[in-house]
């Protein structure tokens, strides 16, 4: 348990010397003297304890004591900290600010300390109003003619310097300003407040891990110390495994504080900051966030004074703060927000400069897939270069669909080769290289290939693993179960393994392929979060297609309309990839099909496809897709040469898994639009035997649809039957498990009646969730989100464990919950023990 109550000696570890200097600080205010102190350092570090040590020992000394604290919903009030302090019990009398000017405003508080010796403590001062500020300086600068004492606590810079005296006279001259400049705890620091806390010495395990995972915070430190009592644990190496998780939830509370605190002019520039990532300068940043009463670059100084904003000329949030500072937005409102900030981007783009210096980050600050920086890096004879440097240049390049750009660098098989190249980032370069030459296989040369060894059986490393899952679900060289595990090990943190993008978008779109929607969706909010975090707004754009398309497979069109609009508004920008333009047409099409909006699906259709990308791994998914809105249209004569050429090229590249691309069945339904049924069934028994090698239910469900279209007969009526019963039983593919499938599929079927439960189901189907408390059942839907949120909460996760999983933050995870309570009418976590409604 923890030591008492009394936690001020705890938040004071290793600052003997701050002790000392406000010490000597109150000894010369009793001795006459006047003397100045900033106590500067990061929110946490015990600016507020020390002043109040300070306070307190002045206090008992008999000294008069007058105390303020600024805030940022205040920060605009004229004299706000001078009010407060006129306002105390041991202050001077009490006229209105305003009402005087300085000098007199200043007398006012000197003649008290004439009288009585005055410690003024001003806490948080970066909040000051510019009035306070002003009549600070004044009162620092005739300090020096009373017993008068001034401890100002806040961020660097939040008190003015002082000027050196004039030949030691006292009247006028500034008082020079103490600073004391607080630093982290050290580890043996944090040992040492853990032990005051816990009445003696902790496992040195527990020790380093808090020190690790609280950074030397002591306020983050002191939330972690009283969770952990809390819950009744021990200061134990079995719980140091809790320690990080909570130092990141004590971290984002205060950072939601603080934004909670914050105007509404100054949260919506944080917003925009979040949003634009370190790609605007002040003035696009104040255009981004409508400012009208608060000048930008005050607004800059304060965000930056709260640790929510770095840098100044081009400001960026630390990691952790954009997503807290965007978590109350709707998706809607942050696509909007995104597209806005990629409209202003290339406004104010700096000037193209020759190269990074010698020495320095290839990637700056915040890495964006420039092509022409990347081909420098890639192609750069220059043998010192890192290898991790290069990797990740191609990772980001290949990303954003520059594939011929890394190929042409002949990078990739000079870095596989030089001896100095670490074994992970050989392996990553590998997994990468075989991963373009599946995806773009005509853009290689023979050259390259024969200089490239092949992918290891057994992959070695997530991103060979992520890679080799794609292979083997595209070709259906392996079972879904097997993809499934390569693909969950492939987006597990693997320490000393780099994290490559492409492998990772490579691991999500296998899980979809092989039926696992909330496994793919949940691997990729991860990437696209962090393809944010670096201001990669290609990479941002080529992952949000791939995250829409698992989407729309899913049967999730609201998502997939969402991430659809936003990679739109990229493209228009000139920040889509172009061999992802194929893909978002498909899925535009596909997506007015599934809504019936035929007329829409058309005018989606004749947009340009870039000649670039008909090599790309998309353009077949385009071909289908064209294929499809000819069937519909009733145009068989057009639908068949694009299916029958996207089965080509599918076949080519040895992609067979009709789970990918189910031409065939719609090539099928196409022939027997055009009277020829004897091909259209051997095209749907090839479908057939396809799948069923295969093995996912959706991918066989599809296909027996298709032969219960096209065949007669007793055949026919087998495959209805089959196709009834594999995707109208309770434990149906998810791909199918939406209600418009669900009713497509008994029109096709002419099954009728509810879903068959799953053996072992005890009778009960899915459906409509009942309300908590009777009446009718809740159908309003829920979002992938949240249906992956409610699913983790049944798990037994905490709220925290779940941010941790989705790579969200703690604040978004409950707005989630909330909805998902409100939407299916229950009180808590508790009712989540029964099953989800089926998501249409």
């Amino acid at each position: 348990m923890i030591a008492g109550t009394d936690r001020t000696p705890a938040a004071l570890v290793e600052r003997d010397g701050e002790l000392a200097l406000l010490g000597a600080a109150v000894a010369d205010l009793l001795a006459g003297r006047s003397r100045v102190v900033a106590v500067e350092g990061a929110p946490g570090t015990g600016r507020s304890a020390l002043l109040r040590y300070a306070a307190a020992r002045a206090r008992d000394a008999g000294c008069a004591v007058a105390h303020a604290a600024a805030s940022p919903t205040e920060s605009a009030l004229p004299f706000g900290i001078v009010t407060q302090l006129l306002a105390g019990p041991d202050a001077p009398g009490a006229p209105d600010p305003a009402a005087l000017p300085l000098p007199a405003l200043c007398e006012v508080f000197l003649a008290a300390a004439r009288e009585r010796p005055l410690l003024l403590a001003v806490d948080d001062a970066q909040w000051a109003d510019a009035d306070s500020r002003r009549w600070l300086e004044a009162l620092i600068r005739r300090a020096r003619g009373a017993p008068l004492a001034i401890l100002v606590a806040g961020t660097r810079g939040a008190v003015p310097a002082g000027r050196p005296g004039r030949g030691g006279r006292s009247d006028g001259a500034p008082a020079a300003v103490d600073r004391l400049a607080l630093r982290p705890l050290t580890p043996p620091g944090v040992a040492a407040m853990l032990a005051a806390a816990f009445e003696g010495p902790v496992d040195p395990a527990f020790a380093g891990a808090a020190a690790e995972a609280c950074a030397g915070n002591p306020a983050v430190l002191r939330a972690v110390v009283d969770g952990i009592d809390a819950d009744g644990l021990e200061p134990s190496a079995h719980t140091a495994a809790e320690l990080p998780r909570r130092a990141a939830e004590s971290v984002g509370d205060r950072t939601a504080r603080l934004i909670d605190g914050l105007s509404e002019e100054h949260v919506r520039l944080l917003r925009a900051i979040a949003a634009a990532g370190p790609h605007l300068g002040p003035a696009a940043l104040g255009e981004l966030a409508g400012l009208r009463s608060v000048p930008v670059s005050r607004a800059l100084c304060l965000l930056t004074d709260t640790g929510l904003v770095e840098g100044t000329d081009t400001p960026r949030t630390p990691p952790g703060v954009a997503e807290r500072a965007l978590a109350a937005l709707t998706g809607a409102d942050r696509a909007v927000l995104h597209a806005r900030a990629a409209v202003l981007a290339p406004r104010t783009a700096p000037p193209a400069d020759p190269g990074p210096p010698a020495g320095a980050d290839p990637f700056g600050e915040g890495p964006d897939c420039d092509e022409r920086a990347g081909w420098r890096l890639l192609n750069s004879p220059d043998d010192h270069v890192p290898a991790a440097d290069r990797l990740r240049a191609a990772d980001l390049l290949a990303t954003c669909g520059h594939e011929t750009t890394v190929r042409r660098a002949a990078a990739l098989p000079r870095t596989l080769a030089h001896p100095d190249t670490p074994q992970p980032e050989r392996n990553a370069l590998l997994a990468l290289h075989w991963l373009i030459e599946d995806t773009a296989p005509t853009e290689e040369s023979a050259d390259v290939a024969a200089r490239v060894p092949p992918l290891p059986v057994p992959p070695r490393g997530p991103a060979q693993e992520g890679v080799a899952a794609l292979r083997g679900a595209l070709s259906g060289a392996l079972p879904p179960a097997r993809v499934r595990a390569l693909a969950g090990a492939a987006l597990l943190p693997a320490p000393g393994h780099p994290p490559l993008f492409t492998t990772r978008l490579a691991a999500c779109y296998a899980l979809a392929l092989a039926d696992s929607y909330e496994d793919a969706a949940a691997g990729l909010d991860p990437i696209v979060a962090q393809a944010r975090a670096l201001g990669a707004r290609t990479a941002v754009a080529a992952a949000l297609a791939v995250r829409a398309s698992v989407a729309l497979r899913r049967g999730w069109l609201q998502e997939a309309e969402q991430d659809l609009e936003e990679v739109e508004w990229a493209a228009a920008q000139g920040s889509g990839s172009v061999k992802s333009v194929p893909l978002t047409t498909a899925l535009r099409i596909l997506l007015h099909l599934e809504r019936d909006e035929v007329d829409d699906a058309g005018r989606a259709a004749t947009a340009e496809v870039p000649l670039r990308a008909v090599s790309g791994m998309w353009w077949p998914t385009f071909l289908y897709a064209r294929g499809r809105l000819g069937l519909r249209a009733g145009d068989h004569g057009a639908a068949l040469p694009d299916l029958l050429e996207c089965g080509r090229g599918l076949l080519a590249r040895g992609w067979t898994n009709p789970s990918f691309v189910p031409w065939r069945s719609a090539a099928a339904l196409a022939r027997l639009g055009g009277g020829d049924r004897a091909g259209a069934t051997r095209l749907a028994a090839a479908e057939l035997a396809e799948a069923r090698a295969w093995g996912s239910a959706s991918a066989i469900g599809t296909a027996l649809l298709a032969v219960g279209r096209v065949a007669e007969g007793e055949r026919a009526r087998a495959a209805r039957d089959e196709a009834a019963r594999l995707l109208l039983r309770g434990d149906s593919p998810a791909e199918w498990a939406a209600p418009r499938r669900v009713r497509r599929v008994r029109a096709l079927t002419g099954a009728h009646g509810a879903p068959t439960p799953p053996h072992g189901a005890g009778g009960r189907t899915p459906g409509p969730f009942p309300a908590a408390h009777g009446g009718e059942p809740v159908r309003e839907e829920l979002t992938a989100a949240e249906t992956r949120a409610a699913g983790l909460v049944r798990e037994g996760l905490t709220n925290g464990a779940i941010a941790l999983r989705l790579g969200v933050s703690r604040r978004m995870v409950e707005m989630h919950l909330s909805r998902v309570y409100r939407k299916l009418g229950l009180s808590g976590r508790a009712d989540l023990s029964r099953p989800l409604p089926d998501k249409d």
